[in-house]
C-alpha cells in the first residue's frame, strides 16, 4: 500500500513539473510557457512636442503574471528608436525597459511605432509617439487667432487659406484690415517653384494658416519649416469649421450682373446688381465709351475700391458723367467691367448712337 502511494506522488510531481516548465524543442525559448502570463505596463507613451534633434527617454515593465518563467523578445525597427534590454526572463519580478529616441532625422510632424514584445504566453505591443515640432511654428485655437487678427498693436498677422479655390470662394474667415485673409492652394506647393514663391512672399511676416478642420493646414506649416521658412507660423486649430461653431464672422464670393444700360445727355448710366448671398466689398467698376466718325470719342470712367459695399440683392448705379461729358456723331461701343475683393471680374458690350450730346442705347 505504501509502495502505490509512492508512485502516484511520482506521477503526479512529475506532471506538475512538465507543465510548468515546459518543454523546449531545440533553441526556441518562448515555446510552451503554459501557465506563464505576459504582463507589461504602461502599453503607450507619447512624448509629446519636441523639436528636431532632441533626444528623450522612457521605461515601462514587464513580468510575468503567472506561473514559473517567462521569456521574452523584444523587436523595432526604427532608427530613431532603441531599447535596452531586447530580451529576457521573468518568474514574477517585473523588468525595467528602457526606451530612448532621439529625433535628429525624423521629418516635422506626428510620428508613431510600436516595440513588438513576443513571448511563449503571448504577444504585445508597447507604442511610442511624438510629434516634431519647430521653435517658429506655433498651434493656436480660433479663440487665439481672432485676438491676434483684431489687434495691430502685437504685429501684423496675415491669416492664409490653404485650401482649394472652391472652398475658398465658396466660405472663408472675414477679418478687419490690414490684416484680411489670403489664400494660396498648399495642393500646388508640390510644385518647388510655387512653394518657393511663396516662401519669397512672406519672408520674414507672421502667418496664420486655416484650412477646413486643421489637417491641411498642419501638413502646409510642416512643410515651410522643412524648406526653413524665415517667419513666424500659427496654424489655426480645427479650421474654418471650428471658427464658426465659435460664432466668427465667414464671407465669401458673389456674383454680379450689369444690367440697365441708359444713355442720356452727355453720359451713359448702368446698374451693378448683387446676385450672391455675401456682401461684396471694395466694388470695382471700369465704363469704356468709344466710336463715333474719325474715332472722335474716347471715355473711361472708373471707380477703383468704391468704398460702399453692396449688399445682397441691392442694385448699385454708376455713370460716366462724373468723368466728363460724351459729345460727338456716331456709332459707339459701350464696355462694361465689374469686380470686387470678392466677386470674379465680368464683362458685358453694348451698342449704342451720339447725335451731340444725345446718347442713344440700342
Amino acid at each position: 500500500m505504501k509502495k502505490k502511494i509512492q508512485i502516484i506522488v511520482f506521477i503526479s510531481m512529475f506532471l506538475i513539473s512538465t507543465s510548468c516548465v515546459g518543454i523546449t524543442a531545440g533553441n526556441n525559448t518562448l515555446k510552451n510557457q503554459s501557465l506563464a502570463a505576459l504582463s507589461y505596463y504602461p502599453e503607450l507613451y507619447d512624448f509629446g512636442n519636441m523639436q528636431k534633434g532632441e533626444v528623450n527617454s522612457t521605461t515601462f515593465e514587464i513580468w510575468n503574471a503567472g506561473c514559473c518563467s517567462l521569456n521574452y523578445e523584444l523587436y523595432e525597427d526604427e532608427e530613431w528608436i532603441e531599447v535596452e534590454p531586447t530580451s529576457g526572463s521573468s518568474t514574477g519580478e517585473h523588468d525595467i525597459i528602457t526606451v530612448s529616441i532621439n529625433t535628429a532625422n525624423l521629418a516635422f510632424g506626428l510620428h508613431e511605432s510600436n516595440i513588438t514584445i513576443l513571448s511563449g504566453a503571448g504577444n504585445g505591443n508597447f507604442t511610442v509617439i511624438v510629434n516634431i515640432v519647430s521653435n517658429n511654428l506655433i498651434d493656436i485655437t480660433v479663440d487665439e487667432a481672432w485676438d491676434l487678427l483684431n489687434d495691430t498693436s502685437n504685429g501684423i498677422q496675415i491669416p492664409i487659406d490653404v485650401r482649394t479655390e472652391d472652398e475658398w470662394k465658396t466660405e472663408h474667415i472675414d477679418t478687419p484690415y490690414p490684416e484680411n485673409p489670403r489664400h494660396h492652394n498648399f495642393l500646388e506647393w508640390s510644385d518647388p517653384n510655387i512653394l518657393q514663391d511663396f516662401i519669397s512672399t512672406y519672408d520674414g511676416q507672421q502667418i496664420i494658416l486655416y484650412c477646413g478642420m486643421g489637417g491641411r493646414s498642419t501638413s502646409a506649416a510642416n512643410m515651410l519649416v522643412e524648406n526653413e521658412f524665415n517667419g513666424v507660423i500659427y496654424n489655426m486649430l480645427g479650421g474654418i469649421n471650428e471658427w464658426k461653431n465659435q460664432g466668427y464672422p465667414t464671407e465669401g464670393y458673389t456674383t454680379f450682373q450689369i444690367m440697365n444700360f441708359q444713355g442720356g445727355i452727355g453720359s451713359v448710366s448702368i446698374d451693378i446688381k448683387n446676385n450672391g448671398s455675401y456682401t461684396a466689398k471694395n466694388i470695382s467698376v471700369d465704363i469704356r465709351v468709344v466710336g463715333g466718325f474719325f474715332s472722335g470719342i474716347n471715355l473711361t470712367s472708373t471707380c477703383i475700391d468704391c468704398e460702399t459695399p453692396l449688399e445682397p440683392g441691392a442694385t448699385k448705379t454708376e455713370s460716366t458723367s462724373k468723368d466728363g461729358f460724351i459729345f460727338g456723331f456716331g456709332p459707339i461701343e459701350i464696355t462694361v467691367s465689374a469686380w470686387a475683393k470678392n466677386a470674379d471680374k465680368i464683362t458685358i458690350k453694348q451698342k449704342g448712337f451720339v447725335i451731340g450730346l444725345l446718347i442713344l442705347i440700342r
